[in-house]
């Protein structure tokens, strides 16, 4: 019923042969940009952001490593070939025919939006999920992955969220007064200003 279903969605979503070179590329960006986007802008919330700020993005970290790693666990248990590999559909990104589920691009930008909803920064964690949305897209519209890849990156991501925020708060919150003072004698050693780039 599952396969069914998957394939059924991806037949929906995957992009016909004679899609344009510019949707293509406008997808590429999606599929593999968003992600460094994701990344450039984590840094800057730390080097402007207030502590709470900080606190937030520093759960979204941690969320998208602890994501990983359960991807990896899960990969270790059920190895789920891409599209491709099985001759299925269309593909318009280069991509090793490696286990497909769950997406760690879907699971590594799931992850960072809930743990920052989590946390209470909602603003940040809306804009968060629509870029995960766009990224999960544009990956199985390319072809290299399943709809239920990306359902089990949110999955992953969500229970990655709650664990980092909830669950092993305390824990978390040693670990995020560690780097934040480590960053400051960092600064300091550097003779740098904390805000680096004041608003």
């Amino acid at each position: 019923m599952f396969d069914t279903l998957n394939q059924t969605l991806f037949a929906l979503i995957n992009a016909p042969e004679t899609t344009s070179p510019t949707v293509i590329r406008f997808a590429t960006l999606a599929a593999e940009g968003l992600l460094y986007l994701v990344a450039l802008w984590m840094v800057l919330a730390w080097i402007r952001g207030g502590d709470a700020l900080r606190r937030a993005f520093f759960n979204a970290g941690l969320a998208a490593l602890l994501g990983l790693v359960a991807n990896q666990t899960i990969r270790l248990f059920w190895a789920n070939p891409r599209p491709f590999a099985q001759g299925i559909g269309h593909q318009f990104l280069d991509h090793a025919p490696d286990a497909s589920f769950p997406s760690d691009h879907g699971t590594i930008l799931f992850s960072i939006a809930f743990a920052l909803l989590f946390s209470r920064a909602y603003k940040a964690g809306i804009a968060g999920l629509l870029i995960a949305l766009a990224t999960a897209w544009a990956r199985v519209f390319l072809g290299v992955h399943w709809p239920l890849d990306m359902l089990g990156s949110v999955a992953v991501g969500i229970v990655a969220a709650m664990l980092v925020v909830w669950v092993f708060r305390g824990l978390v919150g040693g670990l995020f007064r560690l780097a934040l003072s480590l960053y400051r004698r960092l600064l300091a050693l550097l003779h740098l200003p904390v805000c680096l780039f004041p608003r």
